[in-house]
């Protein structure tokens, strides 16, 4: 997919827009609150030879009614269009802000699974080697946290992402830090997610007193807004600082690398406007000497397949490269924020995309489980092509 978008648009036989509602597992917590379920729209293609492809879009989970409601007339305009042949102008879903960074996702995502899937006729395709997850440590005391990351390093994981901010002192946070690294050891990559809930001060005392721990990087320590704290920060310590909620698009992307405000970028495609976009800030943060990390806005497995598809383009598109301040790894190949299906009660994915040995394979197809989604579905319509 060049950078404006896709370059031609197949012949659809049928667009469908489902509209779900998925319950998480158990609420989820963040520092800006708590969640009970995952809204989204799942866009479905099919060529005139049956061949389907899907792409997800989702919008913050705190999005407020009117941009829900921007997305859902977007979605309605799309499918249409869509099914006459018409893509979207991608300059003008650009223009919608986020809601049309989602759709712009989803139409994206849609395609790129189409082309997968036609080309899965070719018995002499090799399949792409699996790309490298994290397992993410919920938030906890130091015994749960000690228990479930040696459970992950069982399975495979080499990197923990540990979420942190609800703790009301430093020391809650470095014992939960010492009984973690007993229980896995000195050799696992290790993140902390602070969820923007520091401010500077307490952000340059609890970043200096868990740097002993070997972290591989300090994810969104202060609020999404305070790209110049971050940059001041970087400047006080020694851990590598990345970036989460602060990334909501290429434009904020392109605006901290400027700031010198991190290390590393956590891209979420979802978020920022889908494949193309994504490229561009790989592109540009390898030039500002950062690494990009990508990662799931809590999607179903549909979204999740499409980023681990981008992962593969990105990969293939030898725009990996060390980032200044980063411990150097094995392989250039950055470890994806990715393992996020289980959040969910169910991925509505008729075969569960695998993790074996911390790797996900990318699917070359994949297919809902119907019955599934019509139990979460709380719309959905179609168009002819």
């Amino acid at each position: 997919m060049p950078a404006s978008g896709p370059a031609a648009l197949p012949r659809l036989a049928r667009v469908e827009a489902i509209h779900v509602r998925v319950p998480f597992r158990r609420p989820l917590l963040d520092a800006t609150g708590e969640f009970t379920h995952r809204r989204s729209w799942l866009l479905r293609i099919m060529d005139e030879e049956g061949n389907e492809g899907l792409g997800e879009a989702a919008l913050n989970p705190i999005a407020t009614d009117v941009t829900t409601a921007a997305l859902a007339r977007l979605i309605r305009e799309i499918v249409p269009e869509l099914a006459g042949g018409r893509p979207p102008a991608w300059s003008e879903l650009a223009a919608e802000g986020e809601p049309g960074r989602a759709a712009m996702a989803a139409v994206g995502g849609a395609l790129a699974a189409l082309v997968a899937a036609q080309g899965t006729g070719n018995p002499a395709a090799a399949l792409p080697a699996p790309i490298p997850v994290s397992a993410t440590i919920a938030y906890g005391g130091p015994d749960a946290g000690a228990d479930a990351a040696a459970q992950a390093i069982e399975l495979g994981f080499d990197t923990l992402k540990l979420r942190a901010g609800f703790e009301r002192t430093t020391d809650q946070l470095v014992d939960r830090l010492r009984a973690l690294r007993a229980a896995v050891g000195p050799e696992p990559h290790l993140r902390i997610d602070a969820g923007g809930a520091w401010d500077l001060e307490t952000a340059a005392e609890r970043i200096e007193a868990i740097e002993p721990f070997r972290i591989e990087y300090v994810e969104q320590p202060l609020t999404a807004w305070d790209v110049a704290g971050h940059a001041a920060l970087r400047e006080r310590v020694r851990v590598p600082i990345a970036l989460d909620e602060s990334i909501d698009s290429e434009g904020a992307a392109r605006a901290a690398l400027a700031e010198g405000a991190a290390d590393v970028v956590v891209v979420k495609p979802a978020r920022v406007g889908g494949q193309a976009a994504t490229v561009r800030i790989v592109e540009a943060a390898s030039a500002a000497g950062a690494l990009v990390v990508l990662g799931t806005y809590f999607e179903t497995g549909v979204g999740i397949a499409s980023v681990l598809r981008i992962a593969l383009a990105v990969r293939d598109g030898h725009v990996l490269e060390g980032a200044v301040g980063l411990e150097p790894r094995a392989s250039l190949e950055p470890t994806h924020g990715l393992a996020t299906a289980g959040l969910l009660v169910h991925d509505l994915l008729a075969v569960p995309l695998p993790i074996v040995k911390g790797r996900m394979a990318v699917p070359a197809v994949i297919a809902l489980d119907e019955p599934e989604v019509d139990r979460y579905t709380l719309e959905r319509f179609e168009a002819r092509g």
